[in-house]
């Protein structure tokens, strides 16, 4: 399977290597983006030339400086904001809720420029980007009002839903779009990560209602886990790589022989499979739906099990 990138990728690490950076980028520093590598002379024109007109059609302008330095024109953005180094990096962070598990990732190295006048490098951040197309496919939509229509898992097999798009929301590691459900004459929200197709637009521009007055809706089923671990087990090892950046296990009574920690974010499903094989050296002290979810399998287990539970 092929890992160049993909002209959606190409354009968005050129968007973000020019973002911010100072004094600029010479056309032979674009020239080792992956995008770019292996491209004889003409061939880079050619695609430079493409790529610049997909940055202006999105509202993003290049400017020129001196010794032909290319940068993001300062007129693409609303007066008075500034786009600094940590916004970049914010930006290239983001794009990890694109996310996906079953192919190959397109990836980037996203600099972060300095916030000096000096042209000096931040230490490179790499980045996966999957699921990119159904995302800007979507984002594109929702700008446009356009419906679309994608495959998407049901309860059983995919299905195909035909949605009019109001906004894309990241919770957790995840990016969701929210939308009206023509299929299901409901409000719904999809993991963009689990759109099985290319998104197709029906109709024309204006046909898909807008959006609500209101903020996308949380994910139910998205949780953080918050658990005790026996000391030394080998769960403790299997979930050092999903713990949370954050202060709540510090709150949690201690036991002896047991340390409290944070897990970060995930579908309650995701994990329920994750926790119920380590349940004999793992407690879940919370949120209440995960609590109650592995209780009730553990208990079901026991009483399918007898004796030998």
């Amino acid at each position: 399977m092929s890992t160049a990138p993909t002209a959606n990728v190409r354009v968005l690490e050129l968007f973000v290597e020019l973002l911010g950076a100072r004094p600029g980028r010479t056309k032979a520093q674009l020239r080792s983006l992956p995008g770019y590598r292996g491209l004889a002379d003409d061939a880079f024109e050619t695609q430079f030339q493409r790529d610049k007109d997909a940055l202006r059609d999105a509202g993003a302008h290049l400017s020129i400086g001196r010794g032909e330095r290319y940068s993001i024109a300062r007129d693409s953005f609303a007066p008075d904001i500034e786009v600094t180094s940590v916004d970049r990096v914010l930006l290239s962070l983001a794009a990890r809720a694109w996310d996906r598990e079953d192919i190959v990732a397109d990836s980037i190295d996203a600099k972060a420029a300095a916030a000096s006048d000096e042209d000096i490098s931040a230490p490179a951040i790499r980045l996966g980007l999957r699921g990119l197309e159904a995302a800007t496919s979507f984002a594109r939509a929702i700008r446009e009002r356009r419906v679309v229509s994608f495959a998407y898992p049901g309860s059983g097999d995919l299905t195909e839903r035909a949605v009019e798009p109001w906004a894309l929301s990241v919770q957790g590691r995840a990016l969701y779009l929210w939308g009206w459900d023509l299929d299901r004459d409901a409000e719904r929200t999809f993991r963009v990560s689990r759109v099985r197709s290319t998104v197709e637009f029906l109709g024309e521009e204006g046909d898909a209602s807008p959006a609500p007055a209101r903020v996308a809706p949380r994910v139910s089923s998205l949780v953080s886990p918050l658990v005790r671990i026996r000391r030394g087990s080998a769960a403790r090892s299997l979930l050092a790589g999903y713990e949370a950046l954050d202060e709540r296990a510090a709150s949690v009574h201690t036991r002896e022989g047991w340390e409290p920690v944070s897990l970060e974010d995930g579908e309650i499903g995701t994990w329920i499979a994750r926790l119920l094989p380590l349940a004999a050296d793992v407690v879940v002290i919370g949120p209440d739906a995960l609590r109650a979810a592995m209780l009730d399998r553990l208990r079901s287990a026991a009483a399918w099990g007898g004796n030998d539970a």
